[in-house]
């Protein structure tokens, strides 16, 4: 009786369990989208500013980074190793576009897949929308795909804080 009483417990919560990730999600896919105050500084000094931040906090490879000069846009990828058991590896790829203005500089990070590599085994890239799809199922890959989707968000969120910091 304790037993199936926890169960029922368990299957009540669930949706508000699932209702609580915090993934940003646009049009089936995982973007992040905001704005980094920059106040005082002439839009040179911001556009300078926000290429310190691709080079610095997101990709250190001057080759990586491409600018639009006139659209006043800097796009660059990541990469994050994830935390994993020894045997895997895997690796949290993504893009993300600044568009420095006056006094502020509006970033874009979408483009989220996992890279994933288990010993002797080929690598499986996972997309982002691929990840919210199997929420949708039930069992076993939805506890999977929500707990690497927190993993997503946890680092994602930790890569703005590092930007608006930087």
């Amino acid at each position: 009786m304790r037993d199936l009483r926890s169960i029922f417990i368990l299957l009540f919560l669930l949706p508000a369990f699932s209702l609580a990730q915090t993934v940003h999600i646009e049009k089936e896919q995982i973007v992040y989208k905001g704005e980094i105050e920059m106040p005082g500084l002439g839009s040179q000094n911001v556009y300078t500013h926000a290429k310190s931040i691709l080079l610095n906090r997101v990709n250190a490879s001057p080759d990586s980074l491409k600018e639009k000069k006139k659209e006043k846009e800097l796009t660059t990828t990541g990469a994050i190793q994830l935390p994993s058991p020894h045997y895997i590896v895997k690796n949290l790829c993504y893009s993300v576009k600044l568009a420095p203005g006056n006094e502020e500089i509006e970033y874009a990070i979408d483009s989220v897949y996992l890279i994933i590599r288990e010993r002797g085994k080929k690598s499986r890239i996972i997309s982002g929308s691929a990840l919210l799809k199997e929420m949708d199922e039930s069992g076993k890959a939805s506890m999977e795909a929500e707990k690497q989707l927190n993993e997503i968000d946890m680092h994602i969120q930790k890569l703005i804080t590092q930007m608006k910091s930087g």
